[in-house]
């Protein structure tokens, strides 16, 4: 991988991880064995990006070809707004392209414009709905985007 602040997650980072997914509303709320089984998993792709070697943020995928799926992506709140949400997306879609997935899906927040404005920037179109999916009783709005012609 490119040495761009991004790595494999391991499990020295789940502090890390938990205190990220514990400031934002609008994530599922992982407890540390969810993060503990995505880490280890044969058919999961999970890494951190590291920013002045800090976990700024993580991102994890499925890999069930020929499609991925997108688990979680989220970014300290205080590193927001600097594009690295945008460099993890672009990590797990290079993987899948170099795992020759077809297509990726996710989902969204619908109370997370800037999430949903970065996968629409990506290719990601809504494709579904579904209603209070998430902690908070927001809906999950479907995403998907097609590889074969990238």
């Amino acid at each position: 991988m490119k040495n761009d602040g991004i790595r494999p997650a391991r499990p020295a980072d789940l502090d890390a991880l938990l205190a990220i997914e514990a400031r934002w509303p609008t994530t599922p709320g992982w407890s540390r064995a969810q993060f503990e089984r995505e880490m280890s998993w044969d058919r999961s792709y999970f890494v951190v990006l590291e920013d002045a070697g800090v976990v700024a943020g993580y991102a994890g995928l499925w890999e069930i070809p020929p499609e991925g799926q997108v688990t979680t992506l989220a970014v300290a709140p205080e590193a927001a707004g600097r594009g690295l949400g945008r460099r993890l997306l672009n990590a797990l879609l290079e993987r899948c392209r170099a795992r020759s997935l077809s297509r990726v899906t996710l989902e969204v927040s619908a109370k997370n414009p800037a999430a949903i404005e970065l996968y629409e920037s990506c290719g990601f179109c809504v494709v579904g709905r579904r209603p209070k999916f998430y902690n908070d009783g927001s809906d999950a709005l479907l995403m998907d985007l097609s590889l074969e012609a990238s």
